[in-house]
This record gives structure tokens, C-alpha cells and sequence, in this order.
């Protein structure tokens, strides 16, 4: 299925500036021209037999679409949810990862001019200066270079043009968000092309302490972007993209909802809860929150035609990850959950080499390898003096302060195939990828003395690993001072195939999997504007080990790979003389070993991080989308998504009452609202001989879902609905244009998580109404 927002395809070399102004004009040749790159080749999209969406380069700027959050809210099936480290979670017509460690694949992949970014943070910043972006739904694999059971959003950058262009535009709005983005564009010779781009934003803090009136929230931001496209011969085309950013501020504050354990033993008991207001947040001042992240990413491309109908493609990327952050992470003025320190970074290498036909014959397809080689790091340091843990509610009270660190190595080894045979009116697809999976990791979860006593982390250990090892049938130990400077996780399981020591001391642990992912399927096309198709695809995502910091080896254990049959059937209808493009899918998932980030109840701590497998899930949906553009001057659009995700078989810990092994069959997937519904409506039209108006508008709205499995109304993601208005006038030539624009213009409360620590239950709420003016210019 195929939402259609203005968008089409450049060729990788050089961009004409009349390719630009095409990519997103709204002329009567309707949604069926416009062009992809979806399935690696340029096609039509209403010839793509796979449910695609798309949106331009110029939609995205007009509908002020620029954070991940506002993707989400535009791409029918999507969801984004933030999270404890500030890492985004994508859910995709149900099926997502709500882990943050940031070793660990997302079931949504990214790509950047198709080379991945194959981590969820390394994303957050790279949506500017954009030719369009797609998202294509159901597992991939056979054609893209990460295993994905949900799906994969591709941005495609803006390229050079082959004469001279440059822009700018700056955007004034609420809390003094001051947002800036400009590009200058065209030859240095007759065979090299250049485009520099970058975004600088600025905003003042938006969120305001409900006890103590203190402020935070404020965002300071930059990106760059250079590409250079090198044709030196009429069969050879080099592109090198290096592009980064940086994530300077203050992470969103929580708003606490709820107490667990309450008492007089526990600090948070009688805590003022958050009121029903986006701004109104709470937080610990003494830990100084702040964002100090970083990202770069290096992406060299060779394409290179062997004969006029076969070309040799070859894409290295490398990424590098910085991470540099402190947050509140339980939405007190007091330190129950409060992360001084959450840090680490990422170093990826990825190698794709392949070679494919031409797609003008009937026959068309793509054989390549790929290789990747991730390398993660994380690192924490934890402050929970006010929580139960310190009060002495738990097993052995006294300890306040401890952190953590963990490793993982990555690599994979993949071949795959794709392939496309039309006979008459007919289309037969198939597709085919084996994945070898090698991971190992090491973490240590270790105490912090307090600068001014010596706390009993000995006593303690010594207490916890004689409990076990008596439970066990083992001697007695005592754990000595020196040996709590080290590594404190108690093996509980046993490493690498050995029996449990019942000791404190370093996790160990190594995966090694592999899988064969495939996809086949038929398109029809029994006249020009009409396409039905059916696919029918099998696709894994790798297992993973959890950064969490462990009291027991039980909780650092993985999960293993997981995998997803999807049956899927819909069409692309052209109609009333291509003004009405109908689209629409109905489709079956079978979900197998599920990961997501659960709990576990630990005999010292209480309820702790932890991956687990959902050994069975289904989900049931359709899709129906409509365009239509009765006139050149109007275009609007309707789309409505249903889902019915449902766990089939699951015992695991109730977040709530923290009882353990209860039944969950029958409950509802986490991130997966019901309903989603969107519409909105596009103008533009002459006011006079050299100037047109435009304006727009879009309406949102998704029910209910919640945060966990089974979870009761107070880890409930309520339904909501956001309305965004825009408005201006622009040249016609398209060198000027001035809009002025409300996002949530309802001022719709509404939260996109809910989360507990130790003792709190907290949520994120999104921002408020927000409005402000846009001036673009362009020179040519």
C-alpha cells in the first residue's frame, strides 16, 4: 500500500533544478507517476507491488515535519515512542522494539541513501535538506542490508544539481524556537557536482516544574550534510555523503503518575502527582540534566555499468556515535531513579556489493553480499537514595549509588537475491537472503562509595550470595570489600556453558544465529492504472543482550532472534482520470519469539530490566488510503489503518501488582493503537500574475494502546487527536514563500510512553500548541 505525498526519485549522479521543482508539484499526473526507489531501482509507484509511503521533500517543509515524533504522526501505521535514554522507539503496524540499549537492533530499520543506521539513536537529527523519505511496511531483508521484521524508512539527502541553486529558510516560533536550514548547490566541473547543507535550532525550555518552578526542556541542535557526485566517464558514478549532527540541551522531564510499593517506608509516598498538563513536569535539579550527543556518518558509493544493462554497485558506510547525557528518570525533585551519568557510543562499519539489471526487460534482478561490523558501549551511573532501595524495603537496605557498564560486538555476514519475471499482464516476485549472526558481550554492574561513608556493599553481597548458594545446596561466602570495587552480578545461570558460581563478578555471554529470510509474490495489472498484488514474506531480526544493571546473571541474559510470517494482499487504483488514487491492503502477521524489554522480579532489588521472548503473537489489520486532486490547485487525502495485535501465548510479570508467570494470552501488543486515522487537505492557488497563496491543513487522531503487556489503566497511552494549520504566499516561480503555521493547534494533551522505576510510574507528555512564521528563499 502506498501513501502519496509529492514525492519522487532523483538518479544518484547529478539533479537537474527542474527534476527539484518536480519532485513535489502538484500537477494533474496524479499519484500514480510519481517515482521510488523502494525495491533499489527506479520504479512508479503505482507499480510497486509492496506497501510503500512517501512523502517530498517540499510536503515535509510545509507541513513542518522534522523530528521523528512528527514522522510518525504522518506515516499511517507508525508509531514513536520515547524512552528512558532519550532513544526513539519505532513501532510499525505493531511490531517494534521497546528496548533502548544501544547495542540492540530496532525491528524498524534506517536507512540514509540506502546504507543503514542501524541503531535507533543515530537517527534523530538526520531528517533535513530531504528529497523525500519512504517507508516501506512488513520484514524486510531481500533487499536491504539489516534483517527487519517491521519494516525500514529510507531518507533519500537532496543531491547536487546540475546548475547553480542555493536556499535557506529560518522559522520563528513558540518558547523563542528559532529554526534555520540552508543548502547551496551545483557543478564544480563539467563531471563533479556539490550540495552543503546544514540546520542549526534553538528553543527555549518549554517544560516547568510543578513543585518548585524551576524550567527545563530547552533544545539546541546542529546537522551538516556534503555530497559530492563524481561522474568521470558515461558508465562510472561516485558519491561520497559525510553528514552529522549534535544534540546539545535538556532531555524532555517525566511527569510522575503513579506510586508502587507506597508506605510510610517509601520517600515517594504523598509525592504530588503530575497535573493533566503537557508542561507541567518534575525533575531533580541537583544531577544537572543535560544532551551532549553526537553523530557522524561517512558513505562512499560506486556504481559502475558493466554493459548497458548491468551495473556493479558498491556501498561502505561507517558511523560513529557519541552519547553524553544525565536525566531524571523518575519525575521527583527527589533521587529515586536519577541517572548522574548515561553514556557510551557506537563504531559501524557496513559493506554492501551487488550487481543488477536494468528495468526495462522483463526480467529484472538484484544479487549482492552484505557485511556489517557493530561495536557498542554503554555506561551508567545511578542515583536512588530517596527510593525503597535505600529505606531498607528491599531485601538489605543501605546502598544509594552504583553503576554499570556493558560491551557488545557485532557482526554479520549476509547473501541475498531478488528477482521480478512479467508474463503478459502478470508479475512474479521473489525474493531470498541468508543471515549469519555473531554477537558476544560482557557487563559489570559495580557500587559507588559515597564520598562520605563507607556503604555495605560486602555485607550486602555477601547476605545475597549465600542466599542463593544456600538455596542451592552450596557453603557459605563471604564477600570482601576489595572484591565490591569489581563487578557485583551474582551468576546465577552459569556462563559459556558452565554451572552457576552463585558469585559476584563479570557477565559473559555470546549468540551465534543465523536465518533465512524470504519474500514471494504476484502483481497484477490488467489495464494502466489498476494494480493488485499478494505477497507472502518471512523475515528474523537477531537476538540481543540487554544493558541493564544486573544484580543477577539472570537478568543479563538474551533474548534470541525472532521472526515474523507476513500474508499480505492490496491494490493501487488509478481512477477518474488519475484524480483519485485508491489504495488499499489487508494482511496477516505471525509473530513468533517477540522481544520486548519486560521485568523481573528480583529477590534484592525488586522489579528489574529484562529482555524476554513473546513465544506467540498475530497481528490482524487493514489499510485504506485515499489522494485526490479534483483540481491543480487542491489536493486532499484520507488514510485509516486497523490493527488487532494480540499475544497468543506469554507468562511473564504483571508491572502492576508484580505478580509473576501470570497468563497474558489474549492481551493486546504494546504501541499498537486500534485505529489510526488522518486527513488533511492541500491548497495553492494565483492570487495574482507572479504570486500564489497556499494553506493546508491535517487532522490526526489514534486510540487507545498501552505501555506493557497486559498492563491496567495506569500504563494506558490514552487516544487522542492533533490538528496542524499552515498558511502563506509564495512566488511562482517558487523563489520566495512566507507561511505561518500551528502544530496542535487544539493544545491536545496527550503522552507517547509510560515507564517505571523502582517506585515510580512516570510518562512522556508531547509538547503543547505550538506556532510560529516560515520565510524560504531559493536562488538560481
Amino acid at each position: 500500500m502506498s501513501t502519496a505525498l509529492a514525492a519522487t526519485a532523483l538518479p544518484v549522479g547529478f539533479a537537474s533544478a527542474q527534476e527539484a521543482d518536480q519532485a513535489d508539484s502538484a500537477t494533474p499526473r496524479g499519484a500514480a507517476d510519481i517515482v521510488v526507489t523502494a525495491q533499489k531501482r527506479e520504479q512508479r509507484l503505482n507499480d510497486v507491488g509492496l506497501a510503500v509511503t512517501a512523502i517530498g521533500g517540499e510536503a515535509l517543509q510545509n507541513r513542518q515535519i522534522s523530528s521523528l515524533a512528527d514522522i510518525a504522526q504522518a506515516v499511517p501505521g507508525l508509531v514513536f515512542s520515547n524512552s528512558a535514554s532519550n532513544t526513539p522507539v519505532y513501532t510499525l503496524r505493531g511490531v517494534g522494539f521497546n528496548d533502548t540499549t544501544l547495542g540492540s537492533y530496532p525491528d524498524v530499520s534506517v536507512y540514509l541513501d540506502e546504507a543503514p543506521l542501524p541503531f535507533p539513536v543515530m537517527t534523530k537529527l538526520v531528517g533535513f535538506d530531504l528529497e523525500r523519505l519512504e517507508v516501506l511496511k512488513g520484514p524486510q531483508g531481500t533487499l536491504f542490508g539489516n534483517n527487519a521484521t517491521g519494516g525500514a524508512i529510507n531518507y533519500i539527502a537532496a543531491k547536487p544539481t546540475k546548475t547553480f541553486e542555493a536556499g535557506g529558510t529560518i522559522s520563528y516560533g513558540r518558547f523563542n524556537a528559532i529554526d534555520g536550514e540552508a543548502y547551496v548547490s551545483g557543478p564544480i566541473s563539467d563531471t563533479l557536482g556539490v550540495r552543503i547543507a546544514g540546520k542549526a535550532t534553538h528553543s527555549d525550555d518549554w517544560q516547568r516544574s510543578y513543585t518548585t518552578d524551576a524550567k527545563t526542556g530547552g533544545s539546541e541542535n546542529y546537522a551538516g550534510r556534503i555530497i559530492l557526485a563524481w561522474e568521470p566517464t558515461d558508465r562510472l558514478r561516485l558519491n561520497l555523503n559525510v553528514n552529522g549532527w549534535l544534540e546539545k540541551g535538556k532531555p524532555p522531564a517525566l511527569q510522575l503518575i503513579g506510586v508502587l510499593n507506597p508506605g510510610p517506608g517509601n520517600p515517594v509516598t504523598g509525592y504530588p502527582l503530575a497535573p493533566q498538563k503537557a508542561r507541567a513536569a518534575d525533575f531533580s535539579t541537583n544531577i544537572d540534566p543535560y544532551l551532549d550527543n553526537s553523530m557522524w556518518q561517512a558513505i562512499g558509493r560506486i556504481d559502475f555499468d558493466i554493459t548497458d544493462d548491468l551495473t556493479v554497485t558498491s556501498l561502505t558506510s561507517y558511523v560513529d556515535y557519541k552519547q553524553n547525557m544525565a536525566f531524571d528518570g523518575d519525575g521527583t525533585t527527589l533521587n529515586n531513579a536519577d541517572f548522574r551519568f548515561f553514556g557510551g557510543g557506537i563504531k559501524s562499519f557496513s559493506q554492501e556489493l551487488r550487481i543488477a539489471n536494468g528495468g526495462g526487460g522483463p526480467f529484472r534482478y538484484i544479487v549482492g553480499l552484505n557485511y556489517s561490523d557493530d561495536r557498542a558501549r554503554d555506561r551508567s551511573e545511578l542515583d536512588y537514595r530517596d527510593s525503597t532501595i535505600n529505606t531498607g524495603t528491599a531485601a538489605f537496605g543501605g546502598i544509594f549509588r552504583s553503576g554499570f557498564r556493558a560491551n557488545q560486538n557485532m557482526k554479520n555476514y549476509a547473501a541475498f537475491a531478488n528477482a521480478e519475471y512479467d508474463i503478459g499482464d502478470l508479475t512474479v516476485k521473489g525474493g531470498v537472503r541468508y543471515t549469519k549472526s555473531k554477537r558476544d558481550a560482557n557487563s559489570c554492574f559495580f557500587g559507588i562509595p559515597a564520598e562520605d561513608s563507607n556503604l555495605p556493599f560486602a555485607p550486602l553481597y555477601t547476605y545475597f550470595a549465600n542466599l542463593l548458594r544456600s538455596q542451592n545446596g552450596l557453603s557459605p561466602i563471604t564477600v570482601t570489600p576489595e572484591q565490591t570495587l569489581g563487578c557485583l552480578t551474582i551468576d546465577n545461570t552459569g556462563l559459556l556453558g558452565e554451572d552457576p558460581t552463585f558469585l559476584p563478578g563479570q557477565f559473559v555471554g555470546k549468540l551465534n544465529e543465523d536465518n533465512v529470510s524470504w519474500r514471494a509474490g504476484i502483481d497484477y495489472k490488467p489495464r494502466p492504472g489498476i494494480l493488485l498484488y499478494a505477497n507472502v514474506a518471512k523475515g528474523y531480526k537477531a537476538g540481543s543482550f540487554p544493558s541493564v544493571a544486573a544484580s543477577t546473571t539472570q537478568q543479563s541474559q538474551p533474548v534470541r532472534q525472532e521472526s515474523l510470517q507476513s500474508y499480505e494482499a492490496g491494490f493501487k487504483l488509478s481512477l477518474i482520470d488519475r484524480t483519485l488514487q485508491a489504495n488499499g491492503a489487508v494482511f496477516y502477521y505471525d509473530y513468533r519469539n517477540r522481544q520486548i524489554r519486560s521485568k523481573l522480579l528480583d529477590p534484592n532489588f525488586g522489579p528489574l530490566d529484562v529482555l524476554v521472548n513473546v513465544p506467540k503473537s498475530d497481528v490482524k489489520g487493514f489499510e485504506l488510503e485515499l489522494t485526490s486532486n479534483p483540481a491543480d490547485w487542491f489536493t486532499a487525502y484520507a488514510n485509516f489503518t486497523y490493527l488487532d495485535a494480540k499475544v497468543k501465548r506469554y507468562k511473564g510479570l504483571n508491572p502492576e501488582t508484580l505478580a509473576t508467570g501470570q497468563d497474558f494470552s489474549g492481551a493486546k501488543l504494546p504501541y499498537t493503537p486500534k485505529y489510526q486515522i488522518s486527513t488533511g487537505f492541500s491548497v495553492d492557488f494565483p492570487i495574482n500574475d507572479s504570486v500564489n497563496g497556499f494553506g493546508g491543513a491535517d487532522l490526526t487522531y489514534r486510540s487507545q494502546t498501552n505501555a506493557f503487556i497486559g498492563a491496567s489503566n495506569l500504563f494506558e497511552i490514552k487516544d487522542y487527536g492533533t490538528l496542524d494549520l499552515r498558511a502563506g504566499i509564495k512566488a511562482q516561480d517558487d523563489r520566495w514563500s512566507f507561511q505561518i503555521w500551528g502544530k496542535n493547534v487544539t493544545n491536545s494533551y496527550y503522552w507517547d510512553n509510560v515507564a517505571f522505576f523502582f517506585d515510580t510510574v512516570t510518562r512522556w507528555p508531547a509538547r503543547p500548541a505550538t506556532y510560529g512564521a516560515t520565510l524560504s528563499v531559493k536562488f538560481r
